[in-house]
C-alpha cells in the first residue's frame, strides 16, 4: 500500500518577505549592501588597515597620496587610509547604539502614552513637546558642552533628544490600535492590560518605527560628526570622520583627503541608510503593498 504523503506550502516568515521586498527595491538594494560593506570595514579593521592608525611618522608628515600611504598622512604623519578605515568604528558604532537607546526609551514612553490615556498621556507628550521645542544640534551641543567633550556623553546628549520622535510615531499608532476588534477580544477573554500591551499592541505598531530608525541612524552619523567637527566628541587620538573633517579642514590645500576622505565616507553611509529606509517604508506600508514591484 502507498503512503500518500501530504505536501504543506511553507509560508515565508514576515521577516523573509519584507526583505524580498526591499530587495525589489532598486535604490533600498544598494543602501543595503553600502551598510553591510562599512559594517564589514568596521569589525575587520585591524586585519584591513594597512597600519596602526596611531602609529605616527614623523618624517612623513603631510604627505601625498603615493603607492605607500593611498590617502597620503595627517599633520601627525599617521596613515590617512587607516584612521578612514577606523573611523567607521566610531560613527557606525555611535549611529546604531545612539538609535538603539533613542528607540528602547521612545518606544516605551510612547506605549504607554497611548495605552494609558488620559494625565499620562497629557504628561509624555508635555514633555515630549518641551523636548521638541530646541533645534536638535543646539539641543546636543548644549547638552554635550554641559557634561563635557567625549563620545559617551554626545550618545547621551543624542538619546535625551532622539527618543521623543519615536514616542510621537509609537503613541499615535498605538491610539489607533487600541481600538481594533482584536484588542476589545483580548481585552473580553480576561488577558491583563500589561499583557494585551506587549503582546498584541506593540507587534501591531512597530511597522513605521522600523522606518524611523533607518533614518535615525543615518541623523546619529551627521550628529556626531558635527560634535565632533565643533571638539565635543571623541577626544584625539581616537580615530572618527567628524574629528579628521576637522583637523583636516586646516590643511585642506595641501591634502585634500585628509577632510574630503572621512566626508565622502559620511556621505555614502548617511545615504545608504535613507535608500534603506525608503525601501523599508515601501515594503511596510500597506497603502504601497499592492503597487507590484518598486523600481526606483
Amino acid at each position: 500500500m502507498t503512503d500518500i504523503v501530504a505536501i504543506v506550502p511553507v509560508r515565508p516568515s514576515g521577516a523573509s518577505l519584507v526583505l524580498r521586498a526591499v530587495l525589489r527595491h532598486r535604490l533600498a538594494t544598494y543602501g543595503l549592501i553600502v551598510i553591510l560593506l562599512f559594517c564589514a570595514m568596521a569589525a575587520l579593521a585591524p586585519w584591513i588597515a594597512p597600519y596602526n592608525p596611531y602609529e605616527q611618522d614623523l618624517y612623513a608628515v603631510l604627505s601625498a597620496p603615493s603607492a605607500a600611504h593611498w590617502f597620503g598622512t595627517d599633520n601627525l604623519g599617521r596613515d590617512l587610509l587607516s584612521r578612514t578605515i577606523y573611523g567607521a568604528r566610531v560613527s557606525l558604532l555611535f549611529g546604531i547604539g545612539s538609535t538603539a537607546l533613542s528607540t528602547a526609551l521612545g518606544v516605551a514612553l510612547g506605549l504607554i502614552a497611548g495605552f494609558r490615556g488620559g494625565w499620562v498621556d497629557g504628561l509624555i507628550m508635555r514633555v515630549t513637546d518641551a523636548f521638541l521645542c530646541f533645534p536638535p544640534l543646539i539641543f546636543i551641543l548644549a547638552t554635550s558642552a554641559a557634561l563635557g567633550p567625549g563620545l559617551h556623553n554626545v550618545v547621551l546628549s543624542f538619546t535625551l533628544f532622539g527618543w521623543t520622535g519615536f514616542a510621537r510615531i509609537i503613541r499615535g499608532q498605538v491610539l489607533l490600535v487600541r481600538e481594533l476588534p482584536y484588542i476589545e477580544a483580548a481585552r473580553a477573554s480576561g488577558l491583563t492590560p500589561h499583557r494585551i500591551m506587549l503582546a498584541h499592541v506593540l507587534p501591531n505598531t512597530l511597522a513605521p518605527v522600523i522606518v524611523a530608525v533607518t533614518i535615525t541612524v543615518g541623523l546619529a552619523i551627521l550628529a556626531e560628526s558635527g560634535v565632533s567637527f565643533l571638539g565635543l566628541g571623541v577626544q584625539p587620538p581616537t580615530a572618527s570622520w567628524g574629528k579628521e573633517l576637522r583637523v583636516g579642514f586646516t590643511y585642506l590645500e595641501a591634502v585634500p583627503l585628509f577632510s574630503i576622505a572621512p566626508g565622502l565616507m559620511i556621505t555614502l553611509v548617511v545615504i545608504a541608510f535613507n535608500f534603506l529606509g525608503d525601501g523599508l517604508r515601501d515594503a511596510l506600508d500597506p497603502r504601497l503593498k499592492g503597487a507590484g514591484p518598486v523600481r526606483k
